[in-house]
């Protein structure tokens, strides 16, 4: 029987393919690093145009320093004044003299000497080394506790600048004279400053705080 012409003749059945070589059949066992594990392609990742610059890692900069408070330089200051304050109970606070012969030979001085006296004499002395003590103490424990002591500091330095007045208005008696010195007005400067900076810090810790 002829075969019509364009019609290929069957496949004999019986026909057997080539055999593969070890290499086609690992292939052909390997799975599809494309595709899914269902069999699926997986989408082609984007790729980049270029390669971005790498820009190296900025250095951290150092740790500023703490920033220290009004508060902190305050209680320095304190500590400083109420030292003064200490210091001047042994300086030269009055000097006295006696107006005739007779009262300087009975206190045991001559007319001409002059006789320097210090402010450690009860009771004043007593009341400024008590006021520069507590001063001193409230100051110190400000830098080292908490500021909130420094402003307690006023109280003493009110009161030794009571205790200084009082005892400029009382100087000598009928018989003697006697006449402030400089180591009164220290102990004045003193007292002054550790009132003033008490006052001030606790006119800086009664600020509303600034939002």
């Amino acid at each position: 029987m002829t075969t019509p012409p364009g019609d290929d003749p069957l496949p004999d059945g019986g026909a057997v393919p080539p055999p593969r070589s070890e290499a086609e059949r690992v292939r052909a066992a390997a799975p599809d690093p494309t595709s899914a594990p269902d069999g699926t392609t997986l989408p082609r990742p984007p790729q980049a145009w270029f390669t971005p610059p790498q820009v190296p890692p900025t250095p951290e900069s150092p740790e500023a320093a703490p920033h220290r408070s009004l508060g902190e330089y305050l209680g320095a200051l304190v500590i400083g004044a109420a030292a003064l304050l200490l210091l001047s109970v042994f300086l030269p606070w009055t000097t006295w003299r006696t107006p005739d012969l007779g009262r300087a030979i009975f206190v045991g001085v001559s007319e001409s000497q002059g006789h320097t006296t210090y402010g450690l004499a009860a009771p004043y002395g007593d009341i400024i080394v008590l006021a520069g003590t507590v001063a001193l103490g409230l100051a110190l424990a400000g830098r080292a506790v908490h500021e909130r002591f420094v402003p307690y500091a006023a109280i003493p330095g009110a009161l030794s600048l009571l205790a200084l007045f009082h005892r400029g208005m009382t100087l000598g008696d009928g018989s003697v004279t006697e006449s402030i010195t400089w180591g009164f007005w220290v102990a004045v400067l003193a007292s002054v400053a550790v009132l003033a900076l008490g006052l001030a810090a606790l006119a800086r810790g009664t600020q509303p705080a600034r939002s």
